[in-house]
């Protein structure tokens, strides 16, 4: 049986003070983390309209995977300091399991 695939949504804003170009050279170090975790199929950062804080979408070829991560995120200076730029209150993360998708062509 195949694994199935996981959409990781995490919705948040920046902390107080820290403007996006304080924010994308973390985010930057951020994607490197996270191209080298088995699993990853893609992962795009949106920004909301008018300012309302950001979207970060995973797709993961687990949910396994996914977990895997998280634990690796917990022990990573990188992803310390990606976090302290983040309004943790504002942190807001879901998990999908794929039922349909098309070819990413991106």
């Amino acid at each position: 049986m195949m694994s199935q695939n996981v959409i990781e949504i995490v919705k948040f804003k920046l902390a107080p003070g820290v403007s996006e170009q304080d924010f994308l050279p973390l985010n930057d170090a951020f994607q490197t983390f996270i191209d080298k975790q088995s699993g990853l199929l893609y992962r795009s950062l949106a920004k909301q309209p008018n300012n309302q804080g950001y979207i970060d979408v995973i797709y993961w070829q687990s949910m396994e995977d996914s977990k895997r991560t998280a634990e690796a995120f917990n022990n990573s200076t990188v992803c310390m300091d990606f976090l302290t730029l983040i309004d943790k209150q504002s942190v807001d993360m879901t998990h999908h399991m794929i039922i349909a998708q098309s070819t990413c062509s991106g």
